[in-house]
């Protein structure tokens, strides 16, 4: 968002970030820059190509099959409104871009029994009426 509001330019949203890296990350960053200067790469010089390199390093190859088995599993419990940030939260992180639909079967199928059965007597068309009536219920 300060790229944003500042318009500041490719090269200067890098440094702003780099700025930022403390302890071994900054050690990381320095011996890449070294290396790229060795290797005669260019630097690097835009936002989006330095998250890609830290999603690289830094973010596990099992993240998005172990934040895809989260998100099959999360249910209601014992969370009241948390259940439904959790659920919105981990499809973000995971990148789900699902039907609305599909969504609302996933959130309607993880809430407890007894939510559930008053819920499906009543009208909704939207997951955000679904959300509501689950939370009234509750």
């Amino acid at each position: 968002m300060i790229f944003d509001i500042n318009m500041y330019s490719e090269e200067k949203n890098v440094k702003l970030v780099v700025v930022e890296f403390t302890d071994y990350v900054m050690v990381w960053w320095e011996r890449l820059v070294v290396e790229r200067r060795r290797n005669r790469e260019r630097s690097v010089s835009t936002w989006k190509e330095l998250k890609t390199i830290m999603k690289k390093r830094y973010v596990s190859k099992h993240y998005y099959r172990e934040s895809f088995n989260h998100l099959q599993m999360i249910t209601h419990g014992s969370k009241s409104v948390e259940y439904q940030k959790e659920l919105e939260v981990t499809m973000i992180r995971t990148n789900v871009n699902e039907d609305e639909e599909v969504t609302m079967c996933r959130f309607f199928n993880g809430l407890k029994r007894d939510i559930t059965n008053v819920v499906e007597l009543q009208s909704y068309v939207e997951f955000k009426e679904l959300m509501h009536l689950a939370i009234k219920v509750k």
